[in-house]
């Protein structure tokens, strides 16, 4: 994913998940979702899929990774107080056909899954994705489609990036402090 593709991203899920837009909106959610003892929404077998998933998508390196900056409890406080209701439905219908099809490919849910087996689960998925926002048009359509795993995986990735990337210690330590044109630039020199 390029930094068009994830502003274009961030910028869809502004419209998705009502009241948090701005910056302080962000660092409010990420503090209300650490704040919290327990999640609301998931239930632990989903937990435990998110978790693994945002694990395999931002893994810890040498910088912080998804688990690193609580992305599931992000995920479920979006769920649970931003979502509508038939957006959390359809998120959760996503989860169940991850981890239905890791199931029938691998003989178990994803978190249960040999590490190998859930990496290739990811990649399946993730060649699957669409090359393009799909148009208001074929929006509704897939709104009405069944739910499948890989419109599921979509769904989990979206809100794992825009959780990972909108944390503090990712926006302020990580994104900041990146070089935006690597380099020196000396114009007008004389040749």
């Amino acid at each position: 994913m390029d930094r068009r593709e994830f502003l274009e991203l961030v910028a869809g899920l502004s419209g998705l998940v009502p009241g948090l837009i701005g910056e302080s909106a962000w660092a409010e959610a990420h503090e209300r979702a650490r704040a919290r003892p327990k999640l609301r929404t998931l239930t632990a077998p989903q937990e435990a899929t998110v978790t693994r998933l945002a694990d395999i998508l931002v893994p810890q390196t040498d910088t912080v990774g998804a688990t690193g900056v609580a992305v599931t409890a992000f995920v479920d406080l979006l769920l649970t107080d931003s979502m509508l209701p038939a957006q959390r439905d359809r998120f959760l219908e996503g989860l169940a056909a991850i981890n239905a099809r890791s199931q029938e490919r691998f003989g178990a849910p994803v978190p249960s899954a040999r590490p190998a087996d859930q990496k290739a689960l990811v990649r399946a998925l993730d060649e699957q994705l669409p090359r393009h926002n799909p148009s208001a048009a074929e929006s509704r359509a897939l709104a009405q489609a069944p739910m499948s795993a890989e419109r599921g995986y979509a769904l989990v990735k979206a809100l794992v990036l825009l959780g990972y990337f909108t944390s503090e210690p990712v926006a302020k330590k990580l994104l900041i402090d990146a070089p935006i044109i690597p380099g020196r630039y000396d114009g007008c020199i004389p040749v």
